[in-house]
């Protein structure tokens, strides 16, 4: 009678440790993952938003007082994002700029910056796409 005890005991705990433990680690890392991700591209557009604002088109400022990104603005942008998500870029994750807005009457620029973090979840995980905002407000020389 004793014996059947320990087998019904260690059939409990190794059903317990397959079907409730083994789940609930494997959860546990991916969502660590998946935070670690949003934080980089989340400093990723940070960088981006400041390296935009210093690459803001000068000469329409001083002519217009409007402030408007020029091409350099975007691979300024992209340029910081490569470089602040090189530990994403070693998992297969590439971020990018998605958008960059320039408000002239709050003198602010926002990128938005996105990844597909797919590559980092199993297959079973459906398409996972993170976007994150940047914002820097400019110290805009008097028009």
């Amino acid at each position: 009678m004793r014996r059947d005890h320990r087998a019904y005991t260690m059939t409990f705990w190794a059903v317990f440790i397959g079907f409730v433990m083994m789940p609930a680690l494997a959860m546990a890392i991916e969502l660590g993952r998946y935070f670690y991700a949003i934080s980089e591209v989340a400093k990723a557009a940070d960088a981006a938003a400041v390296a935009a604002a210093a690459e803001i088109n000068q000469r329409t400022f001083r002519d217009s007082g409007a402030l408007v990104p020029n091409d350099k603005t975007w691979a300024n942008a992209q340029n910081y994002i490569s470089q602040n998500t090189a530990g994403l870029s070693a998992k297969g994750v590439q971020a990018y700029v998605a958008g960059i807005e320039v408000t002239g009457g709050e003198n602010m620029v926002r990128v938005r910056v996105s990844a597909d973090l797919s590559i980092m979840f199993p297959s079973v995980v459906p398409r996972v796409v993170v976007t994150e905002t940047g914002i820097a407000k400019l110290k805009v020389l008097s028009h």
